[in-house]
């Protein structure tokens, strides 16, 4: 008599054992539990792994977004991973291939690696607390707190072979966040979640906050603010130094859209940007930041190469 998948999944999350449930197999062999259900238009391969045990002995689960059953089967496994002792880290698998390739595969199955392979070059650095609603406060453009609620993926810290890697949701995303798994410019790892969001932020942005200034983000920006006056700016403008544009995109493919932006581009203030007004997102994926007349210093965040949840570059 097969087991109930809630039976395969606490016997091989919690004691290692292979089992079989109608569609959720684990295999001892490969140290991998996979939902096995297959609609019967798809053309891909129907075995799809949910969590693996890696040789660190965390688990590495799939927070890629699958249809249902499958994403009954993956609740379970999430369920169970939270209840558990062993350290885990949610991650979509599309994700880890992506990371794995440095953007040039971003899917799964097509994945240049095998799973006995990511078992033994994959750790989890910072474990998951697992998939929450987390309440986050930002201020607007007259200093005034808003709150909205978020949906974390299991923020963890991983390593994929020598890289670090933050997994977590970008609560500037639009409606329930944007999951992203972003690169850490570091040889060290990070001993919490909040030290590894620390390192996307460059020095000018540490500096600010040391002085009380209220940075304000969107996505991979952020927005310093400055005691500029229009009248400095424009006479930069004037002199030759720098230029004023109107809904400026930053970065050469960039999707990020400033409303008013002075951009210097010689001296020694070479590749600054200053910008006031809205902040938007020209897919409109991220919530639109208001900064105001108050002219803002805007910079890019430290971070390797970043992948979203269906293991896009970014």
């Amino acid at each position: 008599m097969k087991n109930t998948h809630q039976q395969v999944i606490e016997n091989f999350l919690q004691e290692g054992r292979g089992g079989r449930g109608t569609y959720v197999v684990a295999r001892e062999k490969d140290q991998t539990v996979y939902s096995t259900h297959r609609s019967r238009w798809e053309t891909r391969p129907s075995a799809i792994p949910l969590a693996v045990r890696l040789e660190d002995g965390g688990f590495l689960a799939n927070g890629g977004s699958l249809a249902w059953p499958r994403s009954r089967h993956q609740d379970l496994v999430l369920r169970t991973l939270t209840r558990a002792q062993a350290p885990f880290g949610v991650v979509p698998f599309d994700s880890i291939a992506a990371a794995w390739t440095d953007g040039k595969v971003r899917n799964w199955f097509e994945a240049p690696f095998t799973l006995k392979d990511l078992r033994r070059e994959t750790a989890v650095v910072v474990p998951s607390a697992g998939e929450e609603w987390r309440e986050v406060t930002v201020k607007d453009k007259w200093g005034r707190d808003t709150t909205r609620n978020v949906h974390t993926l299991g923020d963890s810290v991983i390593r994929v072979r020598d890289q670090f890697y933050l997994s977590g949701v970008d609560e500037t995303g639009m409606y329930r966040g944007i999951y992203f798994l972003a690169r850490l410019v570091t040889d060290r790892a990070p001993a919490s979640f909040s030290e590894a969001l620390s390192f996307l932020k460059p020095k000018v942005v540490q500096e600010a906050e040391a002085r009380g200034a209220y940075v304000r983000r969107q996505g991979e920006w952020f927005a310093i603010p400055t005691k500029l006056l229009t009248s400095q700016l424009f006479h930069d403008v004037g002199r030759g130094v720098a230029v004023r544009r109107e809904q400026h995109v930053l970065g050469r493919d960039g999707h990020h859209r400033l409303e008013e932006a002075v951009i210097y581009r010689v001296g020694p203030q070479k590749g600054e940007v200053f910008a006031r007004g809205v902040l938007s997102h020209t897919a409109n994926e991220h919530v639109p930041l208001d900064l105001g007349f108050r002219w803002h210093q805007i910079v890019h965040n430290v971070q390797g190469a970043s992948y979203s949840l269906g293991g896009n570059f970014d």
